[in-house]
């Protein structure tokens, strides 16, 4: 009974006491409570921007599903089996060597020893997935892989240039891991990647269905990196370095329809094309259907000069009276479209624009950005049978057989001869005027330039 009357006398004495403590320094608690809950608050609002201090948020344009993501944005995660190198031409990437049967419908490709997934195993041929349409694929033993075309195509490896990830996961053979992805209706907005090295950042990856989303994107700061054609009022910017460079894989093009009844005339077609000044373009002066980076690139084809005078002699050769053409032209290419017009009238063309925002059904002319295939290769866009993708309506037995050959060819020599030819002819018969490979800028903003210069070249 004493030990109980005890403790109630201490707990009593300590209760006591804690009240006179709390009383006499309640001003001071009150402040160190209050200091304690700022600083608490102020470290969960700025722990975000404070991690992000290591990140390179990385912008791009497109709608990419996660199985057509195209290799440039996945370069820090993974390789693909081919390689695109600076002129075009295949290279090993994933895969050490390939063979080709001789019939050209049959690829064996080799994967390289001592590679391994983000989850350490070893990369196996049967681990790689790969879906081409019409080819068949198989796993022929670890390092092995076997594809059958049901034509030869000697374009095929070019087909290979593709992100490669593991089976049934996200794990690649790069430097960086996908972390985190996120899609809205099946389409991939983000992707949030982690080094396996730690002194370099993290990267975000965020993709805009339009150069203009994804140029505001740059402006407001939620990306930090940007390749844009579309850039260039942010050039004065103090705060953002610019690199400019010619994209060689783009050309700006006016498609002309040549079963219209104006431009089924090559007078009138070559008239139109000596009518443009192609000085002062924001690009690369083009004057082939085929980049000039490319190892088949023929630099001897017919150049259109500006001559309005010889213009003028096509047309009255040609015997059009009143010649009127509708120009489409595609966002953001109006100015040029207005270019265009001023010259074409200068000759005796009466021009109307018309913005499109898609390739239309049918047109006269159309100004738009013609993105080149990778290979010399350009069979669906002007061969007579590819009635879906040949939008010029263009046909030339001449043009078929080269087409043909070139793609049914072995050896890139043989192929280089038929595409020098096709260059050629083509380019005399213009159905298509070939202006510039437009300026590509590359923004990228100053506080993040270091951590980019760490990030692993591809």
């Amino acid at each position: 009974m004493r030990n109980y009357q005890a403790t109630g006398r201490r707990i009593k004495f300590w209760w006591h006491l804690t009240l006179a403590y709390l009383k006499r320094y309640q001003l001071r608690l009150a402040i160190t409570l209050f200091t304690t809950i700022l600083s608490a608050y102020f470290l969960y609002a700025m722990a975000p921007n404070l991690i992000r201090n290591n990140i390179v948020t990385i912008g791009f344009v497109g709608s990419y599903k996660v199985e057509d993501l195209p290799t440039k944005a996945l370069a820090l995660v993974t390789q693909p089996l081919i390689k695109e190198d600076e002129n075009n031409k295949s290279q090993p990437a994933l895969a050490s060597s390939w063979i080709v049967s001789e019939d050209g419908k049959t690829y064996v490709v080799f994967i390289r020893d001592n590679l391994s997934w983000h989850d350490g195993t070893a990369v196996e041929a049967k681990d790689i997935s790969l879906a081409i349409k019409g080819v068949e694929v198989n796993a022929i033993n670890n390092k092995t892989i076997q594809f059958v075309l049901p034509n030869p195509i000697s374009s095929f490896p070019l087909a290979l240039d593709t992100p490669v990830f593991k089976t049934h996961s996200f794990y690649g053979t790069g430097e960086y891991r996908i972390v985190d992805l996120t899609q809205v209706d099946e389409v991939v907005k983000k992707i949030v990647l982690r080094p396996k090295n730690n002194e370099l950042p993290q990267v975000e990856i965020r993709f805009y269905t339009s150069e203009e989303q994804a140029v505001t994107a740059l402006k407001l700061g939620e990306v930090k990196v940007l390749s844009s054609a579309n850039i260039k009022d942010v050039a004065g910017w103090s705060n953002i370095n610019i690199k400019k460079s010619p994209e060689k894989n783009e050309i700006v093009t006016i498609f002309l329809n040549t079963s219209s009844s104006l431009l089924s005339s090559k007078e009138v077609r070559q008239a139109a094309a000596h009518a443009i000044n192609k000085e002062g373009f924001d690009g690369e002066v083009a004057s082939g259907p085929i980049s000039s980076k490319s190892w088949a690139h023929n630099d001897s084809i017919k150049k259109y000069d500006y001559n309005t005078s010889r213009s003028k002699e096509l047309l009255s050769n040609a015997e059009v009276k009143d010649p009127k053409i509708t120009l489409s032209y595609s966002v953001g290419l109006r100015e040029l479209a207005q270019k265009t017009k001023t010259e074409w009238e200068a000759i005796g063309i009466k021009v109307e624009i018309k913005e499109e925002k898609g390739i239309p059904k049918d047109f006269e002319a159309l100004l738009a950005v013609n993105k080149l295939p990778s290979d010399p290769d350009q069979y669906s866009l002007w061969h007579s049978s590819q009635t879906a993708t040949n939008i010029t309506k263009y046909k030339n037995l001449k043009i078929d057989k080269l087409l043909e050959d070139g793609r049914a060819a072995k050896s890139d020599e043989d192929r280089k001869g038929y595409y020098m030819d096709f260059q050629k002819f083509l380019t005399d018969d213009a159905p298509a005027i070939f202006l510039y490979h437009p300026n590509k800028y590359e923004a990228t903003y100053k506080n993040v330039q270091k951590l980019v210069d760490k990030l692993p070249t591809q």
